[in-house]
């Protein structure tokens, strides 16, 4: 049936060219049906020449009644002219679902249901895919949603509007059937159907099952329907009703079956074995001897990739054949290999995917079989290709292949996580795939692919992968360091997963290796030996070996007593391995005589070890073992910093002080010495920093907490070398006895640079000029321009422009662009990192001493940190942890001494609302700087956070007003209220209303209130305050009920307010805001309401009445200036034909 738009409602009756009524009837209709619907739902305009005798005015019901078109609800004209004009969307099927279901006239709703039914079905006919699609979206959510449609009058409508002959010809009755199935796989849907019901079951199944004689694209179709729809049908119905018109198509040997029809027959099998046993089906195929072969063949030799479906079936029959299927089908697909089509290929990884997902647990063995050397290489090298096929596919199978060897990654994952209950399988799979391809990321294109199946290995598979990796280091080949890296790193994940943390055993013997590894030059057989001797691993992987051990040693530790026991055996190992003969020419780096020396020292403190209860003691243990240990890498930390902390543990664990008024405390000696180690590259210093800095923070005093503080102070650097400062200083000391020489000295050097600038100009310039023949001589000659040809002018003149250009300065721009040099971008980044670590230090302050001046010194100088990095794009990475530290302090609330002075916070939001700058909000809220304002708003948004945490803190003792920190809000609001340029804000204030823990909102509110003067406050600053106040309506009204004296002046405030406004004038955004308020108070504030609103509307005709006069004075200008005009024009003319007669006068 051909696919085209019907215009008539009819089912393709001809009108008839000699009768004047059928010609008009058809024109009467085109207000209700002047739709195109051809984009989405599409009617098929059947043939002329089919129908010719069923009249045109009729609309068949689906009892073979009449109905007139005058029954159709005009309505659905409507809903399908918008269907046609505008995309597909969720309320334009709700609206015609709603419009089949809820019309109450039975008669309307059968017509307009038929007709809707009718032109849906046509459109499942068309040779438009999109309009097929959107047709069988249609069917199927009216079908599900109406029940009042019966299925069997779709089955009615189906088959006399697409109607197929016994054998399909042409493309017409192909179209026709492809709408047939879309149509009955719709009712497969609906709720109607799933009842069950013998007589619709033998109806629907039966229009599917004369599919299966049709071309290829529709017994492919029908078969992946009625495979689907097995699952809805009881085993009874089913052999009843359905098996008898499926078996003339499938009860046939497996030589006359297709891959569709063979599917079927499987899915029958698989979901009803009760109705066709295996047994059954082996003799349906193979009436003489099975040839599991000719199966496999059939599946191969296809050049069409099929559903998934189809491959899935295959998978699960091959599994529930046990060992010999399995093996038998892999048999084959190896030998087939290398395979060219890429429909076998999509079949040998797909039935491969679902083996590995639907293998049952008996069978588990048996997978290893199928993943021989040669399938591996075949998946491997599929999974490569497409990786590697970033560019634009060219063929539809290739772009198929893709896709499946992406759903077969996600399989493998899936079958570690769910599937596969051995772990000993698990664990032989992995290593299969990793002895053909070591680095299996590198060809996967799922992330982080091998970490996901190492996560699904048990305790002791991780153990023995492990030792496969271990191994893999001294068996690879002696250049192939890139290998042995990625083997390094791998234990490096293994040994830091979760599931190994509790075995410390195993942990303590594998970090062993490492620490020998790291430290010692190794022999083949992973013993220390000289350097001459080592082996490959221990050239290529010693320096990767340390840094692994080192990270892994800290990896999770629970605590410092744990970290003292783990450095104490650690230590303890390798002072044993130095007590060999000759072992100090087998280290990496050897002993200086300081560091034997000092050795001494830390082989008695491993001998006597502290107790766990000391943490004072503990924590300098830590310390001395770890910065020990490190001295034997290549660490530039010098013999000194541990010859320190040696003496400062001595000094800590004196019980009897000697030297009270000693200037070098060992706090302050332990704080340097922290920074120090901080300063040191590698993430685990951090982690140890922090570990041993939560057990010393509580025993640091302010002044140590400074020495932090110090290095982030951003105006200065301190890694700049102390002895240059004091050379500068002393510098400045010796030009400050002399400051007239001194300036004469200053002068003098930049005549000098000047001079020597202009010098070399001069050279430039006479190297220029000097003539060819007179290069090698000392002195040029003067050019003299009379002789000068053109050719010899060209070179003087690039020449002189070359020299001029060397020596032009360089604009703001270019030097801005000018790269630093490499020492400078090291040097940076070494600072930004160690800034950042000092930040831990000061979490750890915060944490554990949240006392009033840590608390504050911290915010002061976490929030300028923060406020100087927001506007530098290269410091990103200080701000973010700056920003995270700062909300951790907003958090935490301050621990106050008895009868604490609380002046310091007073000091403190002094200091820190002096770091903003005096603005007039008029104009910033006119400024057009986006990116410069954007960043000073976040900053702006973090001081008012931080001056609202200040108040509250300075309030928590009692109430608010009683509080030293209320004068000063005060004072800020009224210099706020009166002055145009303030450092405050509106946001300021609304930050106090922000804050949960603020108990001072009903007073402020008070305050507020009575700035509320039109003689006082100026308009903008009275619109702000009310604004303030409407949007923070609901915490302000839950304050007033807590406190009934603030509640009550907050009322007397806005009586008085209501009263003048009344008579001095106001904005109307003023009294618009000023409603808002009032309407939130419902019945007590209803007569000020009341009188503002009579106010607004004085006001508004009073504005009316302005605009009105300034018209109609505008309109008098225009009248006057036209008029004007007009004369200005007459003596234009005037003048104009005075000037004629002259002209033709001295034209004659």
């Amino acid at each position: 049936m051909k696919a085209k738009a019907d215009k008539n409602l009819t089912n393709g009756g001809t009108i008839k060219a000699k009768v004047k009524e059928e010609r008009k009837r058809p024109k009467s209709l085109k207000s209700g049906e002047d739709v195109d619907i051809g984009r989405p739902a599409k009617i098929l305009k059947v043939s002329r020449k089919e129908k010719p005798s069923e009249p045109e005015e009729k609309e068949n019901t689906p009892s073979n009644g009449h109905l007139k078109v005058s029954q159709i609800n005009k309505a659905v004209f409507v809903v399908f002219k918008k269907i046609q004009a505008s995309p597909l969307t969720q309320k334009m099927i709700n609206s015609l679902v709603v419009l089949l279901r809820d019309d109450t006239n039975v008669e309307q709703r059968t017509a307009t249901s038929c007709y809707v039914l009718k032109r849906l079905i046509r459109s499942t006919g068309a040779d438009d895919l999109k309009a097929v699609t959107l047709a069988a979206s249609y069917i199927l959510c009216i079908l599900s949603a109406v029940p009042a449609i019966d299925a069997f009058e779709v089955l009615e409508t189906l088959k006399r509007d697409l109607a197929v002959g016994s054998q399909q010809r042409g493309k017409e009755d192909s179209l026709a059937a492809v709408g047939q199935l879309i149509t009955a796989f719709c009712i497969l849907q609906t709720p109607q159907f799933a009842k069950a019901e013998a007589k619709l079951v033998s109806a629907v199944y039966q229009i599917l099952a004369t599919q299966l004689k049709g071309r290829e694209y529709l017994v492919s179709m029908c078969a992946d329907i009625l495979a689907g729809s097995f699952k809805q049908l009881p085993a009874a119905i089913f052999e009843e009703y359905v098996w008898p018109l499926l078996q003339p198509q499938l009860n046939k040997p497996l030589s006359a079956l297709k891959v569709n029809t063979c599917d079927l027959l499987l899915a029958v099998h698989l979901t009803y074995p009760s109705i066709l046993g295996r047994e059954q089906l082996i003799a349906s195929l193979w009436p003489k001897k099975p040839a599991f072969g000719q199966l496999f063949e059939l599946y191969f030799s296809g050049s069409t990739i099929h559903s998934d479906g189809v491959y899935a079936r295959l998978a699960i029959f091959l599994t529930k054949g046990g060992k010999d299927m399995l093996v038998a089908w892999q048999h084959f697909s190896d030998s087939n290999h290398p395979l060219k089509n890429n429909a076998a290929k999509a079949c040998a990884v797909q039935v491969l995917a679902h083996i590995i997902l639907n293998v049952e647990q008996t069978e588990e063995q048996y997978i290893l079989d199928i993943f021989t050397t040669t399938c591996v290489q075949f998946l491997l090298q599929e999974l490569t290709a497409s990786k590697g096929d970033t560019g634009e596919v060219k063929k539809p199978s290739q772009k198929e292949l893709r896709e499946i060897c992406f759903k077969f990654e996600g399989a493998l994952v899936l079958s570690f996580e769910k599937q596969l209950q051995n772990e000993e399988i698990k664990l032989q799979l992995l290593l299969k795939l990793l002895d053909h391809r070591l680095q299996l990321d590198s060809v996967i294109s799922l992330p982080r692919f091998t970490q996901q199946l190492i996560n699904q290995l048990s305790v002791e598979s991780l153990q023995k992968l492990y030792d496969y990796y271990r191994n893999l280091l001294s068996s690879l080949d002696d250049e192939d360091r890139v290998n042995r890296v990625h083997c390094l790193n791998q234990m490096q994940i293994l040994l830091q997963h979760s599931k190994l943390d509790q075995e410390a055993k195993w942990r303590q013997k594998q970090l062993r290796h490492l620490l020998l590894a790291g430290l010692f030059h190794l022999d083949v057989d992973n013993k220390p030996c000289e350097a001459p001797k080592a082996s490959a691993f221990s050239r290529q992987c010693a320096a990767r070996c340390e840094e692994i051990f080192l990270g892994s040693l800290l990896h999770k530790c629970s605590g410092l007593p744990a970290l003292c026991q783990l450095l104490q055996k650690t230590l303890s190992y390798l002072n044993k391995e130095l007590g060999k003969p000759g072992t100090e020419s087998k280290l990496r780096f050897p002993r200086n005589e300081a560091l034997q020396e000092v050795w001494k020292q830390v082989e008695k403190l491993l001998a006597n070890p502290s107790k766990e209860t000391d943490f004072v003691a503990q924590t300098f243990e830590a310390l001395i073992l770890f910065v020990s240990l490190s001295l034997f890498t290549k660490n530039p930390l010098s013999v000194t910093v541990l010859e320190d902390l040696i003496i400062c543990r001595r000094n800590a664990l004196e019980k009897s002080k000697k030297n009270v008024n000693e200037e070098l405390k060992w706090q302050d000696v332990l704080t340097d010495a922290l920074l120090q180690l901080l300063l040191q590259t590698g993430h685990f210093w951090r982690e140890f920093v922090n570990l041993v800095g939560t057990a010393l923070i509580p025993h640091l005093e302010h002044a140590n907490l400074e020495q932090v503080l110090e290095v982030l102070n951003m105006n200065q650097n301190p890694l700049s070398k102390k002895d240059d400062g004091e050379e500068s200083n002393d510098e400045i000391e010796e030009d400050s006895s002399d400051d007239s020489d001194g300036e004469d000295d200053d002068s003098e050097e930049e005549e000098d640079d000047e001079d020597s600038h202009l010098a070399q100009i001069r050279e430039s310039v006479r190297q220029a000029l000097v003539n060819e023949d007179d290069a090698d001589e000392d002195g040029a000659s003067s050019v003299d321009w009379n002789d000068v040809d053109e050719e010899q002018g060209e070179r003087l003149n690039a020449a002189l422009e070359r020299s001029f250009q060397l020596f032009r300065p360089k604009s703001r721009k270019a030097q801005e662009k000018e790269r630093p040099s490499k020492s400078e971008r090291i040097d940076n980044t070494k600072l930004l990192h160690f800034r950042i670590r000092a930040l831990d230090l000061l979490e750890l302050f915060i944490s554990k001493k949240p006392t009033q001046s840590v608390i504050l010194d911290v915010l002061y100088c976490v929030f300028q940190v923060y406020r100087h990095c927001s506007g530098d794009t290269k410091l990103q990475s200080l701000r973010e942890a700056s920003l995270k530290l700062l909300k951790k302090l907003l958090a935490k609330n301050i621990e106050f001494d008895a009868k604490q002075d609380s002046t310091p916070i007073l000091e403190a939001i002094e200091q820190l609302m002096s770091t903003a700058e005096d603005k007039s909000e008029e104009d910033q809220e006119d400024s057009k700087q986006s990116t410069n304002r954007q960043v000073k708003g976040e900053v702006a948004i973090w001081r008012d956070k931080c001056f609202a945490y200040l108040v509250c803190q300075g309030s928590a003792a009692g109430e608010p007003k009683h509080s030293a920190v209320w004068p000063l809000l005060v004072e800020f609001l009224e210099l706020w209220v009166a002055n145009r340029r303030s450092r405050l804000s509106l946001a300021s204030f609304e930050a106090l209303f922000q804050s949960s823990q603020w108990q001072g909102i009903a007073p402020l509110a008070v305050v507020l209130a009575s700035h509320l003067d039109v003689k006082k406050t100026r308009s903008f600053r009275r619109a702000q305050i009310l604004k303030l106040l409407s949007e923070q309506f609901r915490r302000l009204e839950s304050a007033l009920k807590d406190d009934s004296s603030s509640s009550k002046e907050f009322e007397k405030q806005l009586a008085r307010y209501v009263h003048q406004l009344e008579t001095e004038p106001s904005s109307p955004k003023e009294l618009k805001l000023l409603q808002k308020i009032l309407a939130q108070g419902a019945q007590k504030r209803q007569k000020l309401l009341e009188s503002i609103q009579v106010v607004a509307k004085k006001s508004k005709s009073a504005n009316k009445t302005t605009k009105q006069e300034q018209q109609v004075s505008g309109e008098g200008m225009e009248v006057e200036d036209e008029t004007q005009a007009a004369k200005g024009e007459q003596l234009k003319t005037k003048k104009d034909k005075s000037k004629k007669p002259t002209k033709s006068l001295q034209n004659n």
